[in-house]
């Protein structure tokens, strides 16, 4: 059957549009997995309101992965493929799309006439290897082709690199940044280096020096008879400033360019609003800050956003709002781990406190004021969380390689079962109230009964922090869509579906976004989700500067095995049953995914070319 081509209509396809593009990808004996749920990418050519062919291009980032070029029999060869790969690559351009990727098992020749060029496996970008093609809806024996739509940028080399926040993380970022010979500037929004750490200066951290003192930043302090502490001592979160941080930012090769007291106000592309595509990774990186009283902007080769999240605080109240009266009572209320047994302690000697959280911070407010209240017996405490599950609250005890952190939520377990403390098991606290001198907490409990704790003097607030995604919102971040983090690592530490301590080894490509020469690193790289190592930092900010450098051997490399926590469950309700101990940690492997064997076919199971239309017969 000859089709005239001028009858063709080429459009975008739609969700009720499933049915016939699945039909024609069966048909033409081409995968399905993935299709669907990235069916808007796709373009439809119709003919008399039938579609009769389909292609996708499915977006990652600055790169893209064509597949799905099918056509309905008996229409072949008369160009209706042609119509739709030559739109898709207009359209792809038009779109600052980088580069086109491909898997064809038959067509090789067909895709080399639009200048698709063969490539090994192995150069495949990390962003496309999540892709269903790459997980193995395409045989293993599929040629990955690929088609360059535009240079990548030459940064200038003469801006330097904008790292946000001073904090162990930024500083880590800096030393090897010193290390590797790239400029930067480092900017602070507090009066000194550490000045997050040292808002709860005061607690003893969990883990011992060995995983608080970045390598490159020792390297860099060794010359001047610097001394590193105890690998094995704990320090507290006000030592790690003081013996490290302070030290290091006073190096002459650090100091000059660490502005303090510079708040970050926005962080943009030099001429680039979020919508412009054409030129914009050509663009310089455009940070606006405020530094006493006065509005800068820095233009900058990339940016390191290690902000991290301490300053936004999460909510007394469930819903992720707060809690309605809660800015009211704003006095009564300390957001984080306050020092109880020092500076605050007349503010809470004598009174009843109740703490809010089922995490680290929670349990070292409890503990405290389970002494204070030793000492003083008039101190009273209590304690509300959210889960009526508190297996992961209290960890993995002695099967915790972090002893410090097992000790933790072992001791949090005796103070509960000796009765020390009021205990509100899946309290949701919904509204605060003023009663006289005191306060009325209201909220509800699993079964959505009503709960009101009458005569609380003070509350605290440790139910985690949230990262300010407002500094980057001129940007183009791909985002975990509920933890906030980078995209890559939401699956990895979402905390409805396990509680390991150790994070797959990641780096640079994970924590990546679609905008060129932007990373995110330290907390704020995991969004809302808890248990953030430091250590898991040094190596986010060694692999990033590795590949702002271009030393992608070094980038892609692991060289972190972070300490299971000893408790991991798989259960989302997180029974105190449930879950049971991680086994030792895995050893560390390189982040790669290998093409897998075939799921389904692809073309024939001989991966021996076949006479039919080359355009309907690929993975891509």
């Amino acid at each position: 059957m000859l089709l005239n081509t001028s009858t063709i209509s080429l459009r975008q396809a739609g969700a009720s549009d499933w049915p016939a593009v699945e039909a024609l990808l069966l048909v033409n004996k081409l995968p399905t997995e993935g299709a669907q749920a990235h069916l808007s990418t796709y373009l439809l050519a119709t003919s008399n309101g039938e579609v009769v062919g389909c292609a996708g291009a499915e977006v990652y980032g600055q790169v893209a992965l064509l597949r799905s070029v099918a056509v309905a029999p008996g229409l072949q060869k008369q160009g209706i493929g042609r119509l739709l790969v030559e739109r898709l690559l207009l359209e792809a351009r038009s779109r600052d799309i980088a580069a086109l990727y491909l898997l064809t098992v038959t067509a090789p020749e067909y895709f080399a006439q639009y200048g698709f060029k063969r490539m090994k496996n192995e150069d495949t970008p990390q962003a496309l290897k999540a892709s269903a093609e790459f997980q193995g809806a395409c045989p293993a024996c599929a040629a990955l082709m690929a088609l360059t739509l535009r240079e990548a940028p030459v940064a200038d080399a003469a801006l330097p690199v904008a790292v946000l926040g001073a904090g162990p993380v930024g500083l880590a970022a800096v030393a090897q940044l010193v290390e590797r010979g790239l400029p930067f500037v480092a900017l602070e929004a507090g009066g000194q280096v550490g000045a997050n750490l040292l808002e709860y200066g005061h607690v003893q951290l969990f883990s011992p020096w060995q995983f608080n003192v970045d390598v490159a930043m020792a390297r860099l302090l060794a010359p001047t008879g610097w001394t590193a502490p105890p690998a094995a001592e704990l320090p507290q979160a006000g030592d790690v400033v003081e013996r490290v941080l302070q030290p290091f930012a006073a190096l002459p090769r650090v100091a000059p360019f660490v502005k303090l007291g510079a708040r970050v106000l926005a962080v943009s592309r030099e001429g680039f609003d979020k919508v412009k595509s054409a030129g914009r990774d050509q663009a310089a990186f455009l940070v606006r800050y405020e530094q006493h009283g006065e509005v800068h902007e820095l233009r900058a080769r990339a940016v390191i956003d290690a902000t991290g999240t301490w300053n936004q605080p999460n909510p007394v109240g469930a819903n992720g709002l707060h809690a309605i009266g809660e800015a009211q009572a704003r006095d009564r209320i300390f957001y984080g781990i306050p020092d109880v047994a020092g500076a605050l302690r007349s503010r809470y000697e004598g009174r009843r406190t109740l703490v809010v959280g089922a995490g680290h911070s929670a349990a070292n407010a409890l503990l405290v004021l389970a002494d204070l209240a030793k000492q003083s017996p008039a101190t009273r405490l209590a304690w509300a969380v959210r889960s009526p599950a508190l297996q992961r609250v209290f960890g993995g005890g002695d099967a915790d390689a972090l002893p410090a952190r097992g000790a933790l939520g072992s001791s949090l377990r005796r103070l509960r079962d000796g009765g020390a403390l009021e205990f509100f098991s899946g309290l949701r606290v919904t509204h605060i109230e003023r009663m006289g001198s005191q306060l009325r907490v209201r909220g509800v409990d699993t079964k959505q009964q009503p709960v009101v704790i009458d005569g609380i003097d003070e509350i605290i607030c440790a139910t985690g922090q949230r990262p300010n995604l407002a500094l980057s919102s001129e940007l183009r971040l791909k985002l975990d869509p509920w933890l906030e983090s980078t995209e890559a690592l939401g699956p990895l530490i979402d905390p409805n579906l396990h509680s390991c301590g150790t994070v797959r080894p990641h780096g640079h490509r994970e924590l990546a976004h679609p905008e060129p020469g932007f990373y995110t690193v330290g907390v704020k790289s995991y969004g809302r989700a808890p248990t953030f190592l430091m250590a898991t930092g040094f190596e986010q900010a060694r692999s990033v500067v590795a590949a702002l450098a271009g030393d992608l051997s070094a980038a892609d490399r692991v060289e972190l095995v972070l300490p299971e926590t000893g408790v991991c469950s798989s259960d989302p309700a997180g029974g105190e049953a449930a879950g049971g101990c991680c086994g030792p940690a895995p050893a560390a492997e390189p982040v790669a995914v290998a093409v897998a064997a075939p799921k389904r076919g692809c073309g024939p199971s001989s991966c021996a070319p076949a006479p039919q239309s080359a355009a309907t017969r690929c993975c891509g």
